[in-house]
């Protein structure tokens, strides 16, 4: 992301946005690897919320989730179940993997937004006529399971922006 926002701060915006694809890449790729399971755990946590009463749910919804917890006077109240709910929850592995997991795609997201950006800006502009731009779409478009296809591309789109 570093190198994208450096190329972005010197006005090199087909660069920029090879820069955003790699780092959506490496998440994508960080989260293939890392989160295998991450569709059992997302069908673990359903199961969970759907076996907890609509109230608890509706509880958390209706009173935020960093309000502390309630005194013991209070432990009929409706605040309680909901807390009661999420300290389940915290203790779930499969959630804290689900959310490491959606951190991750969401950081792929970003970076696909971010090479859009920059490749709209770059055609914007007319930068490096329409053969080094039609090569970092080429780029843009390409698949992330194949990472050295990838690299292999993205240096020919480099030289064909000369940068």
């Amino acid at each position: 992301s570093f190198v994208g926002h450096e190329y972005e701060r010197c006005k090199k915006m087909a660069a920029a946005a090879l820069a955003y694809k790699c780092v959506e890449v490496a998440y994508l790729k960080a989260a293939y690897y890392k989160y295998p399971i991450a569709s059992k755990d997302r069908q673990v946590l359903q199961a969970v919320v759907q076996t907890t009463p609509a109230s608890d749910i509706d509880n958390l919804n209706n009173n935020g989730l960093s309000k502390m917890a309630p005194s013991n006077k209070d432990a009929n109240s409706p605040q309680v179940a909901g807390n009661h709910l999420l300290l389940a929850v915290r203790n779930q592995p499969h959630l804290t993997r689900l959310l490491a997991y959606t951190n991750d795609v969401n950081s792929a997201f970003e970076a696909t937004r971010k090479s859009q950006m920059a490749i709209a800006s770059a055609a914007g502009n007319h930068e490096k006529g329409v053969d080094g731009l039609s090569s970092v779409k080429t780029v843009l478009d390409f698949n992330f399971r194949s990472v050295n296809d990838l690299l292999r591309l993205v240096r020919i789109s480099m030289e064909s922006i000369s940068c």
